[in-house]
């Protein structure tokens, strides 16, 4: 009986708080915010993305929001402290189009982190962002 419940305390502590964590990117000038949902549990771990230029341009791959237009998280990945996708639409004759990729880093020192990386939007441009994550 001790053995069981110091099992299953030890699983519980080890079991990540949030499997699913959203993570939230802007540049410095405020000209793109995006945001992805990460679910470390998966092999292609990048649930959904949502992005806004500040023109009011944007799109979101998830399909019950407003600025939905058939785009798609074409892939993600995850690493040591690293993490990234490519969002894509498809055309009417089924060819794929490159909507955004990104790639994060995190980078800890004592209790302190810090998120950032590159965002590139096609057609759009190529930024440097600074993010936060809902899990620190």
């Amino acid at each position: 009986m001790k053995h069981a419940i110091t099992s299953g305390l030890v699983a519980f502590l080890v079991t990540p708080a949030l499997a699913v964590e959203t993570v939230t990117c802007t540049d410095a000038q405020g000209e793109i915010t995006f945001s992805y949902a990460f679910d470390y549990r998966l092999d292609q771990p990048i649930r959904e993305v949502t992005m806004q230029l500040i023109d009011d341009f944007g799109y979101s791959t998830n399909p019950d929001h407003p600025k939905h237009d058939g785009e798609y998280v074409q892939d993600g990945f995850r690493g040591d402290d690293t993490e990234g996708g490519s969002v894509s639409w498809d055309d009417e004759n089924g060819d794929r189009h490159h909507s955004m990729s990104f790639r994060i880093g995190r980078v800890y020192e004592a209790q302190r982190s810090q998120i950032g990386g590159v965002v590139a939007v096609g057609g759009g441009g190529l930024w440097t962002v600074t993010c936060q994550s809902d899990a620190q």
